[in-house]
């Protein structure tokens, strides 16, 4: 039995790499999903507001949605990660698999192979999240916005006042409401090519948006369209009752190129560090760099700690099944959530300690490597010490000895001051 356990599979795995990842996957995946509906939440709530106020089509809403989607990823990957790993080691113990395994021979560093291919896949797709991905629709996301509240009907268009941004039609309108969607006293002019104008005049009328052209759909109601001829007496006057008219928003100047040091991928990350590195720029980079490539401007320090942020963060899943497993450890009459509470509480601890660093490094207040490296080599240390920790004593979870070792400390304090009590 256990020389099928230890029986490799396809590509190396044996089964108990195969049960762990399994164990591990479940949790892992449930922790992304609920991650990124949580921290989606608010920013729907936002963008489904700018969809009822300004009346932006729902695929643009989507869009919006999906352009975030890689920015809320690579933040939910770390702690879903952990999660998996620090749940599945729970299990394991709880269950009595992990004594039985130890028994059979297998120790912590034989369960950590499958744990750490777990680890380098996601690493490797922090990568692209962080190098590619996330660059790219940070920016997307950005254009979309600056498109959508520029070219707002509501915007476009003031009470009272005529308005000729709206292709070659002329409009007036002598009120309105919610948000620019209900008109009142609505009088359009349209100049046709042929020199011949069409005025439309309406008691009432809705504005709404096309979701497939992004077109102005007016629709008006009790009025009347007169239409005249360029060199002629003729005139037609129709009356109707309701009236639909696309009109087409003027456009507006295109956004800004993508020039933000946090709309750089990787690539073009690293090539403006060697363009600024040198006084002058290089014939050929020793990054590979576009013929035409040229440096940007950037304010203080703000290249520099981008890079070391980046490169931070995508190292940071190295230390995470070193810190997981041990935090995971515990016995069915321990505390289990104790581990995973201190696990959490560490995680937010160096993310906040990543943003003051690199905040520090942005205005040159802090080295990139003390701000943002400093963090990372002390959890790195901090992980490996619990691993050798509970390898060497697998049945002393860290975190269930240090809250002993509180414990003890506490009723020595206790009865230190009832002694001091009862002599006085």
């Amino acid at each position: 039995m256990a020389s099928s356990a230890f029986r490799a599979q396809p590509f190396g795995i044996t089964r108990i790499d195969r049960y762990v990842l399994e164990r591990a996957l479940v949790p892992l995946t449930a922790s992304i999903g609920i991650a990124l509906v949580a921290l989606l939440l608010e920013r729907m709530v936002r963008l489904m507001e700018l969809l009822v106020n300004q009346g932006g089509p729902i695929l643009l809403v989507l869009k919006l949605l999906a352009n975030l989607v890689p920015h809320y990823l690579g933040l939910a990957l770390p702690l879903a990660l952990f999660l998996g790993i620090t749940l599945s080691a729970t299990r394991l113990s709880v269950d009595s698999e992990l004594d039985a395994l130890q028994s059979a021979g297998v120790g912590l560093t034989r369960l950590l192979r499958p744990v750490l291919w777990l680890t380098l896949v996601m690493t490797l797709v922090m990568v692209l999240l962080i190098g590619w991905l996330q660059p790219l629709t940070r920016y997307q996301f950005r254009a979309l916005m600056w498109a959508a509240t520029n070219s707002a009907w509501d915007l476009a268009v003031e009470k009272g006042s005529f308005f000729n941004g709206i292709g070659n039609y002329t409009v007036l309108i002598d009120d309105m409401g919610n948000n620019g969607r209900t008109l009142k006293g609505v009088f359009v002019q349209q100049r046709r090519p042929d020199g011949g104008t069409v005025t439309m005049t309406a008691e009432t009328g809705e504005a709404a948006r096309l979701p497939e052209s992004g077109q102005i759909l007016l629709k008006l109601y009790n009025g009347r369209r007169v239409e005249a001829e360029r060199g002629s007496d003729r005139v037609t006057v129709l009356s109707f009752e309701s009236f639909e008219l696309p009109m087409e928003v003027a456009a507006t100047d295109p956004f800004r190129d993508r020039s933000g040091e946090r709309e750089l991928t990787f690539p073009e990350l690293f090539c403006q560090l060697r363009l600024h590195a040198a006084a002058q720029p290089p014939a050929t980079p020793p990054w590979p760099c576009a013929d035409d490539a040229q440096p940007l401007t950037f304010k203080g320090n703000r290249l520099q700690s981008e890079a070391h942020a980046r490169m931070v963060r995508v190292l940071s899943m190295l230390f995470l099944p070193f810190m997981s497993i041990p935090l995971g450890l515990s016995s069915r009459r321990s505390q289990k959530a104790a581990g995973l509470v201190v696990g959490v509480m560490l995680l937010a601890l160096f993310n906040y300690l990543l943003q003051f660093g690199e905040k520090g490094a942005d205005y040159g207040d802090i080295s990139p490597w003390l701000g943002l490296w400093g963090p990372w080599l002390a959890m790195m240390l901090f992980s490996l010490l619990l691993f050798w920790l509970v390898k060497e004593r697998p049945r002393d979870n860290p975190v269930e000895t240090m809250f002993e070792a509180l414990e003890r400390g506490r009723s020595g304090v206790v009865a230190a001051v009832r002694r001091a009590f009862v002599r006085s």
